[in-house]
């Protein structure tokens, strides 16, 4: 375990990564952090700063300052301004003196050279000379290397206490088997179960679970990006996110040590997960959308289906990164114009890339299972937030809807309720009345259809959606689906069904009625609102959670649109959730 933790110490990047774990860290040593990295502010030095006693010593400051990887001679005295001496100088003559919070001077100070590797041979006399002229008697030096941190690690956030044998035992084959995604995720997701079991613990055990997963979560991510496959990471930090907010919501609103301590490993995991959809939608995602059948041909199947499943898992991605984009800006402090900006053109250009990968991939324009219904309605949201996609959503769903129709009829393709992947190659394995009628037994995939058509103010789509239900699918049961009293307890970990479905739709009556029906379920079951997701502020966990447990998206968060549409269509982004 210690070899697996210091090689994914040493891969890790200075911002953002190294500078992310060490915090956690030191606090699972019974430190206190009162600095944290940050940009854009001078910090003289100090990455972290922190204060306690450490292995029953007397009470301490200690100061670290952070170095990605080996230690060589140009990190050590190079040419950047990032170089470990001149840092080290700017604690000596600047921090120490004039920035150590009042209530810490007078105590003595370690100052900690933190890197994620090994100092190399030829700078150990540099660096062992430089701490022997500078070492005072209240001021001392600490190498702490990759073997010093991954111990600590090991001993403090992955000890035998806190980590089971077995949870020991699935970090270490969902590493080894980082090539074969599935299975990988298997033992991570066990791992994440076995570590956020602590509803009957205190509030000290399950800060320590939080930080666990967090750490886990970055050693993952490191070896899958060295392996440069990050499939197994993505997925397993959506249920890592999903299973750590249950603690984490226990500790909201609060502003204890404690509950800080919480809230910022929430926070830690959170940024992994970020970190690692934003690298596998760049990577591997958006220099392809643009080009015509790239995405498709890099499925490597010669099956229709696999590049099916692929794109419209790829296009739910695709939705929920721009709809994070659209919640950070929302979020934005009105003193950081900038950062808003940036991050609104981010909910522009996923919204492009949707257009692009749905124009360049028409396998796009047909599902295969009725729940893909799932993935089109997140990128649906995204794209109406947007403010300029009106017109591309009436032309997708005009055609999904024709070949929808068209196969149904031909006895093609047609989307269908099997999930089986065995049962899909198959599909329509008959002719038969009696299996076309189960293959199609309910949907939620027409009346998302329907919905949108009302909402964008598309009668004759609309009308079409009536018509098919009329004409064609009788049998069929058109659905929607609401959260219910028992959906806050489900909703993160999916632990059991939950929810409630509005089955008698009538598409017979005009588009107000219709909306007048579906919008007033939203009305009368008010747990949407009382979700904690909800409450607190981070909405967009329920669309994480739809996404990966393939629930249909709550009709609530859509329920600005209609007011808008009343209008004149033009939908506000300030109007989602």
């Amino acid at each position: 375990m210690k070899l697996i933790i210091r090689e994914y110490l040493a891969s890790l990047k200075e911002r953002g990564e190294l500078d992310a774990v060490l915090p956690d860290l030191l606090s699972q040593l019974g430190l206190n952090v009162y600095s944290r990295p940050a940009r854009g502010t001078r910090q003289d030095g100090v990455d972290v700063g922190a204060v306690g006693s450490l292995d029953g010593g007397p009470e301490k400051v200690y100061l670290l300052s952070i170095k990605p990887g080996d230690l060589t001679r140009r990190d050590w005295d190079g040419n950047s301004a990032q170089s470990l001496r001149p840092s080290l100088n700017e604690i000596l003559d600047s921090y120490i003196p004039h920035r150590m919070p009042a209530e810490h001077r007078g105590k003595d100070v370690v100052i900690c050279i933190a890197i994620g590797g090994d100092v190399q041979e030829q700078v150990r006399p540099l660096l062992t000379g430089y701490m022997a002229e500078n070492t005072k008697s209240c001021i001392s030096f600490e190498e702490w290397n990759g073997d010093k941190l991954a111990e600590l690690i090991q001993s403090s956030l992955l000890s035998e206490e806190l980590l089971p044998q077995n949870a020991r035992k699935d970090i270490r084959k969902s590493l080894a088997m980082l090539d074969q995604p599935d299975v990988s995720c298997r033992h991570f997701t066990q791992l994440v179960k076995s570590l956020s079991d602590v509803d009957k613990h205190g509030d000290l055990e399950r800060v320590t679970a939080i930080r666990q997963m967090s750490i886990c979560l970055w050693i993952l991510f490191a070896w899958a990006r060295e392996a440069g496959n990050i499939e197994a990471a993505y997925r397993s930090s959506e249920f890592a996110l999903l299973h750590a907010w249950p603690i984490a919501k226990k500790f909201a609103g609060q502003n204890n040590k404690t509950s800080l301590a919480a809230t910022s490993a929430f926070y830690s995991i959170f940024s992994t997960y970020s970190q690692i959809c934003s690298e596998y939608l760049h990577t591997i995602v958006l220099p392809y959308v643009g080009t015509l059948h790239a995405i498709s041909v890099a499925v490597h199947s010669s099956h229709s289906i696999d590049i099916n499943l692929k794109l419209f898992d790829l296009l739910g991605r695709l939705g929920l990164e721009g709809l994070w984009a659209h919640w950070g800006a929302q979020r934005c402090p009105k003193d950081e114009e900038g950062a808003k900006q940036k991050l609104q053109a981010e909910v522009i250009s996923y919204a492009e890339a949707i257009r692009q990968l749905i124009a360049n991939n028409p396998a796009l324009l047909l599902p295969a299972k009725d729940e893909q219904a799932i993935d089109i309605s997140i990128a649906l949201t995204l794209l109406a937030i947007s403010g300029d996609g009106l017109t591309f959503i009436r032309s997708w769903l005009t055609e999904i809807l024709s070949r929808a129709k068209f196969s149904y009829e031909a006895n093609g393709k047609y989307p269908c309720v099997l999930s089986s992947y065995t049962e899909l190659l198959e599909h329509p394995k008959s002719r038969d009345s009696e299996y076309r009628r189960n293959a199609t037994s309910a949907s939620i995939l027409y009346p998302v259809i329907a919905l949108w058509a009302a909402l964008i103010k598309d009668a004759q789509l609309y009308s079409n959606i009536a018509s098919l239900k009329r004409d064609v699918m009788s049998h069929c049961t058109f659905q929607l689906w609401y959260p219910d009293e028992t959906s806050e307890a489900n909703y993160y970990r999916n632990d059991e069904v939950h929810g409630a479905t509005l089955a008698n739709l009538d598409f017979d009556k005009p588009v107000s009625d219709f909306l007048d029906q579906v919008f007033r379920e939203c009305d009368e079951t008010p747990h949407f609102q009382e979700l904690s997701a909800v409450r607190y502020g981070w909405w967009p966990l329920i669309v994480v959670a739809c996404r990966l447990y393939r629930l249909p998206l709550p009709l609530h968060i859509l329920q600005g649109l209609r007011e808008n549409g009343r209008k004149d269509c033009a939908i506000s982004a300030d109007e989602i959730a």
